[in-house]
């Protein structure tokens, strides 16, 4: 036999306490003189005998009973077979509240069936730990979780298999005896292939696979602006489906409640479809794509805006052909004004996102602490360096920047070979890697004088272009004698890309729960903030104040999709759009049968029988209660019938 509290055992000592108040009797007798004492020496002999014995039985059911309350507050088990019996029970359970739980099970909506579940099954004096992907609770009842389970809302999070161990094992205590259990509600969604559950070690973890009674799902996969006019741009719509969905799809259109079109797509083989519609380039700032699916509900829409985006403002201090930027920085996306080395107008470069020096002979003192300024305010500067610089006053502007210094010029041709396809300026321009284009070349170039990560390099590894910060720079000239680079296609994209990092523009929409950063072209007061608001919901997002602009930063909220608007007191400065993420409209899940040392549990309650079945041995203090009951209903028997 096991004690949980061996320790109250040491209170068995104190029975020794009746028993000497028994034995040694402090009680004096009193002496009384009688005529005649043969009746009465008979009478107290007889008396004598049967308080003695009516003592000692007494005594001993005390003793007893004593003795089976004590034991029952050490609380006796017995192990079981397995070793799982321990001297305390730890319980956490962990319910996945992701998009993907809003499919539809045999008992209902997979989410609100595992709610009732644990409602209707949780024991009633049992405390334990209780998270989901967005919220936690440690060392609760079913008591105080009732309002919330009955509250749970979806969220955008979903744990991975690894992090809800990770998470879970931070509620568990370091007591290696303690027998700790993981149960966990789920559908297991399949997130990469060939994924197998795993158990931590020490801890039984059971599972609850929550599963759809239908995998046939449509999803919104996707919308981009696939071509833009002056007057209206095309908005292609992917569509992606999983079972056996219907051959054709009505897609339809809205700006807010309001219908603009509606078309009826064909799904290709691999359960894929794509469409076009025409909008608006200017203003769409409640724009929602809709179908009909009776598979998940939140990707039956996908909700989109389009802003009128302000121009990014482009300076350009030039000593050479600057042709090819005004080529790229055009109207409506850019604003561009262009200056001389030698008639810079200050003002104009104040109120700049973006400043390219386009090979100046040299970067004099009020440049240099005028560009060192703005590089605080967040503006984007942009540096191409002329054939024969003026090395001391460019360094010394490296120098007060943190940039590497140039060393001497070298004269040998380079091909630029190596492109950063993971950086800002080029993740989404490319497909996939190109490995035979044209490479373009330069006459000459500057080596650094300290390591830089290169954004493009040429054929030896040292950098062409490298960004640090802020602040992008090439090692060489670009005009058409030292370079073909203007020729080349990636001449486009780099300019383009650099400018829309000077100011990022809204996206057509963004996913909840992940990072984001919008600029907003709005200058704020000292006390002044931004909010972010929808009909049912409002928050602040971080923020961060410039002179020329407002970087907003989206983090986890908002948690659902919509439009939102951003506010300036009572002004609307834009619209942002939030969707879930698409990977939540995966219908695949794991193969719960091979996972290594875990339970698989068809329901909830099955789980907490389990869990009771194997801890039953633990329930002898009720026995001892009983037995303490029956001792003190026998000593009242004595005391009132024995005479």
């Amino acid at each position: 036999m096991h004690f949980k509290y061996p320790e109250l055992l040491y209170a068995l000592f104190l029975l020794v306490i009746p028993l000497l108040v028994h034995l040694f009797q402090l009680r004096k007798f009193r002496k009384e003189k009688f005529t005649n004492v043969k009746f009465l020496r008979k009478a107290s002999l007889q008396t004598r005998k049967s308080s003695q014995v009516k003592k000692w039985l007494i005594l001993c059911t005390r003793l007893l009973l004593l003795a089976a309350i004590i034991f029952a507050f050490a609380q006796p088990f017995f192990p079981s077979d397995s070793n799982r019996a321990a001297v305390e029970r730890e319980t956490v359970i962990y319910l996945d509240n992701s998009y993907s739980m809003q499919a539809r099970g045999s008992n209902g909506i997979l989410l609100r069936r595992g709610v009732q579940e644990l409602l209707e099954y949780l024991p009633v004096d049992a405390t334990f730990s209780f998270f989901t992907n967005d919220a936690e609770f440690k060392n609760v009842t079913a008591e105080n979780l009732r309002n919330d389970l009955q509250q749970l809302t979806y969220s955008p999070n979903q744990l991975s298999w690894e992090a809800v161990q990770i998470k879970a094992g931070n509620y568990f205590s370091d007591n290696p005896g303690a027998s700790k259990n993981l149960i966990t509600i789920s559908d297991f969604q399949k997130k990469r292939d060939s994924e197998v559950l795993t158990s931590g070690k020490g801890i039984y973890t059971r599972i609850v696979q929550m599963e759809p009674e239908n995998i046939t799902n449509i999803t919104i996969d996707t919308a981009f602006i696939a071509a833009r006019t002056l007057d209206e741009s095309t908005l292609t719509v992917g569509l992606k489906a999983t079972g056996n969905p219907s051959a054709e799809i009505p897609v339809s259109l809205y700006n807010n409640d309001h219908l603009l079109a509606k078309k009826t797509v064909s799904l290709k083989e691999d359960l894929s479809a794509e469409t076009t519609f025409k909008v608006t380039s200017e203003n769409l700032p409640g724009g929602r794509i809709s179908i009909n699916d009776s598979g998940l509900n939140f990707d039956n829409q996908l909700f989109f805006s389009i802003n009128k985006n302000d121009p990014v403002k482009v300076v350009v201090i030039t000593n050479s052909d600057d042709s090819f930027l005004r080529r790229i920085f055009r109207e409506p996306d850019f604003n561009l004004k262009s200056f001389s080395e030698n008639r810079v107008d200050f003002n104009a470069l104040t109120s700049a996102n973006l400043i390219v020096l386009n090979e100046p002979e040299e970067i004099s003192s009020p440049l240099a602490g005028t560009l060192r300024s703005l590089l605080q305010e967040d503006i984007y500067l942009a540096l191409i360096p002329s054939e024969g610089a003026d090395l001391t006053t460019y360094n010394a502007f490296f120098r007060e920047v943190g940039l590497p210094a140039f060393e001497q010029k070298s004269d040998q041709e380079k091909l630029i070979t190596m492109i950063s396809y993971a950086h800002p300026l080029y993740q989404s321009v490319f497909d996939e890697e190109v490995h035979n284009f044209q490479y373009p070349k330069v006459q000459s170039s500057y080596s650094l004088t300290g390591n830089v990560i290169p954004v493009l390099s040429y054929e030896n590894g040292e950098a062409f272009l490298f960004q640090k910060g802020n602040i992008f720079v090439f090692t060489g000239a670009l005009n058409t004698e030292n370079s073909n680079f203007q020729m080349a296609p990636l001449i486009v994209p780099t300019f383009f890309n650099i400018g829309n990092l000077a100011l990022e523009a809204s996206q057509l929409y963004y996913i909840s729960g992940n990072s984001a950063k919008v600029d907003l072209n709005v200058s704020l007061g000292r006390d002044e903030i931004l909010k972010v608001h929808s009909s049912d919901y409002s928050f602040i997002p971080r923020q961060q104040n410039f002179q020329r602009k407002v970087e907003l930063y989206f983090d986890e909220a908002p948690e659902e999709a919509g439009h939102y608007s951003v506010v300036k007191d009572t002004s609307e400065i834009s619209v942002l759009s939030f969707n879930i993420d698409r990977t939540e409209s995966n219908m695949d899940y794991i193969d719960i049968t091979s996972s290594e040392g875990i339970t698989v549990s068809n329901s909830v309650s099955e789980v907490f029988r389990e869990i009771d079945t194997e801890n039953d041995t633990e329930a002898l203090w009720k026995w001892f209660v009983i037995f303490g009951l029956l001792l003190l209903l026998t000593e009242m028997l004595i005391l009132k019938f024995f005479k």
